[in-house]
């Protein structure tokens, strides 16, 4: 359908200048519009807003514009704070202030059919952490002195998401669609205090969606499949860089949903999604550096590990939109969030919690243009981590340094975020 080379130009050329930072669970980014960012992503039977598609891709059929152009702007602003129980409380020194774009395009061919392309960020992350935050690493005796240098610096990763979909109207109330997915991992970074090491990598999957209406009730159902990566690139340490590469697999997720319109201003809908994060749990850096064969302590294993284990989660949405005149509707929305990270595999390169989303939104549409804002305040749950004293002690004296899941980590865990975006939809009738 798409040459591959060519999908990647056009993913590269719209997402090169906006870096990404997850704040859903894990590090998921779910806000793929304005219009569903206002709605805390609860869009998926929403049949009437232009920014659901991205969500839903089925609803494009039932679209009566010939043709549509869906562009969004969001910026996202992100706060974390550790206060550790062994070491320095501090902010991640990541960007705080990212701009993170979302674009949909939708032609409808005939009656029954249509096609669209989306592109923008579904998975994201950033930490940055000084050395000396987490002191269990700089312990000595009886830790060796180069396991200072395994201390976390900077995790990363940028993702773009380039998906084409058609969609089939099947008869009057169901249409259905199938599409392709082109992960883009333009960047992965997993740097220690001494290691740098870093990757970028491709690969595909598919999406499948439905959407039911009938009167004032709509359905909608979309699934997207997980997506192994393989991310090639290099670590350097000591002055020295090799070859190394990585494996990294991003989940499935399930999202299906149920709305209603209450009367001709109000209407509401409830959504669950599924996130399939059980499929996260080792990864796996191989290389060729060669102090994976220097004598311990100095030596670099080959892989490195870092095992997370994360489970399946949910998120339950709610949205209510209110057509104040013609011309201007409200749009509100909630999420309880749960996250994916058990405690027994707790890590500071992606502290996350369970947290709350709130939104709202404003559309004025005087004609074939439609203008959209929309603001939402994220509040995680603070975290606090207490594992046994000793086990990080324990994993190095038996020749693992994994801090995951152990007291290296110890501490109380503060996030938030605030999304604020911008938008516009343009319609044809031709």
């Amino acid at each position: 359908m798409f040459n591959n080379i060519i999908l990647r130009q056009v993913a590269v050329a719209t997402i090169v200048l906006f870096p990404v930072t997850g704040f859903a669970s894990g590090f998921r980014i779910p806000e793929s519009s304005i219009a569903g960012m206002s709605l805390s992503n609860a869009a998926v039977a929403n049949t009437d807003i232009k920014g659901a598609m991205i969500y839903n891709p089925a609803i494009m059929s039932i679209q009566e514009d010939r043709r549509s152009v869906t562009f969004g702007l969001m910026n996202i602003m992100l706060d974390l704070h550790v206060d550790p129980e062994n070491g320095t409380a501090t902010d991640s020194q990541g960007d705080d202030s990212i701009p993170v774009p979302a674009f949909y395009y939708m032609s409808k061919v005939s009656p029954k059919w249509a096609w669209g392309l989306g592109l923008y960020a579904p998975f994201g992350l950033e930490t940055k952490w000084p050395a000396g935050t987490f002191g269990l690493f700089g312990a000595s005796p009886p830790l060796p002195a180069t396991v200072a240098g395994l201390e976390p610096e900077t995790s990363k990763i940028e993702v773009a998401n380039l998906t084409p979909n058609v969609s089939y109207r099947l008869n009057q109330n169901n249409s259905v669609s199938i599409g392709v997915n082109y992960y883009d991992v333009r960047k992965l970074i997993f740097n220690t205090q001494a290691i740098e090491i870093n990757g970028s990598g491709e690969d595909f999957g598919y999406t499948l969606a439905y959407v039911y209406k009938r009167d004032a009730w709509s359905f909608g159902a979309s699934y997207r499949n997980e997506v192994k990566v393989k991310a090639d690139g290099s670590i350097t340490a000591g002055g020295i860089t090799a070859d190394a590469s990585a494996e990294i697999e991003f989940p499935g997720m399930l999202q299906i949903g149920v709305r209603n319109q209450v009367n001709q201003k109000l209407a509401i809908e409830f959504d669950i999604e599924r996130t399939y994060w059980s499929s996260f749990d080792v990864v796996e850096i191989h290389h060729q550096h060669p102090a994976q064969f220097a004598p311990p302590p100095n030596t670099i294993p080959s892989p490195i590990t870092n095992t997370n284990n994360w489970t399946d989660v949910n998120a339950y949405r709610l949205a209510a939109t209110y057509q104040l005149t013609n011309a201007w509707q409200l749009r509100f929305g909630f999420t309880l969030d749960e996250t994916p990270q058990p405690d027994d595999y707790f890590s500071a390169r992606i502290p996350d919690a369970d947290r709350q989303l709130y939104s709202f939104g404003v559309s004025y549409k005087p004609d074939s243009w439609e203008f959209e804002a929309g603001i939402m305040y994220v509040k995680f749950d603070d975290r606090t981590v207490n594992q046994p004293a000793g086990t990080f002690f324990t994993n190095v004296g038996s020749g693992n340094p994994e801090a995951n899941g152990t007291d290296a980590y110890n501490g109380t865990y503060e996030s938030s975020a605030t999304v604020v975006g911008i938008g516009f939809t343009k319609t044809f009738t031709y």
